[in-house]
């Protein structure tokens, strides 16, 4: 097979895995959950096996903040199992100091998201203030998370990151950079200008896992132990 068919190859591949429609087919407020989503598997592809335990750990962290990210942004309960979460920790620590710390303030992040969950009749009580819902969780969330998600992302794409890798982190630190900026001002997450923004940052994360190498390790089971139903 040419390196073109290979190419078409490894982007359907991508393409299956985050499982997405056409961003135009979807209403706006999906946007933020999409692009949530495909920022998580994008994480799992950027680790490969053979990558030392400490850069997959980070990774695998990264990975399940953002899944918990879709989960919030959904207006759904957020399920989070601290042990399995905790261990990540002291493992990405063995990548660094600070890679280990920003692990433990996403575990906090999410911790407090958790406690955050509405019970059904404050859901229901909320019915038509989406704007409720998004300041009690998802923009602290968010803000919370910024400072540990960037750290994450510079120290995992060093200097010695290969080219794709590096593309795909920056592309994840842009688009929570894009959320957080959002998240501070006065407009609405879901109205149609930001879900324009989120959208183009999503489909930046799309062309950056087409580029990468395939056999990546990923971190669907981590996300399943830590933050999945």
């Amino acid at each position: 097979m040419g390196l073109g068919g290979q190419r078409v190859r490894r982007t359907g591949s991508w393409l299956a895995a985050v499982a997405m429609l056409g961003g135009c087919a979807l209403p706006p407020n999906a946007a933020l959950p999409d692009w949530a989503r495909s920022a998580s598997v994008l994480a799992g592809q950027a680790t490969q096996p053979v990558d030392p335990d400490g850069r997959q750990a980070a990774l695998q962290a990264l990975a399940v903040y953002l899944y918990a990210l879709g989960v919030v942004a959904e207006e759904r309960v957020l399920t989070f199992r601290e042990t399995p979460f905790a261990a990540l920790a002291p493992r990405a620590a063995a990548t660094s100091l600070g890679a280990g710390d920003a692990v433990a303030g996403l575990g906090a992040v999410l911790r407090t998201a958790r406690e955050a969950n509405p019970d059904p009749e404050a859901r229901a009580n909320s019915a038509g203030q989406p704007r409720v819902i998004e300041n009690l969780r998802l923009r602290p969330m968010i803000l919370a998370a910024d400072p540990h998600v960037q750290r994450l992302v510079a120290m995992l794409a060093g200097a010695d990151t290969a080219a794709p890798e590096r593309r795909a982190l920056a592309s994840i630190g842009e688009g929570h950079a894009l959320l957080a900026a959002r998240a501070r001002s006065v407009v609405r997450l879901g109205q149609r200008a930001t879900a324009i923004e989120i959208r183009a940052a999503e489909e930046a994360l799309l062309r950056a896992g087409a580029r990468l190498p395939p056999g990546a390790a990923g971190a669907a089971g981590v996300i399943a132990a830590t933050v999945q139903p």
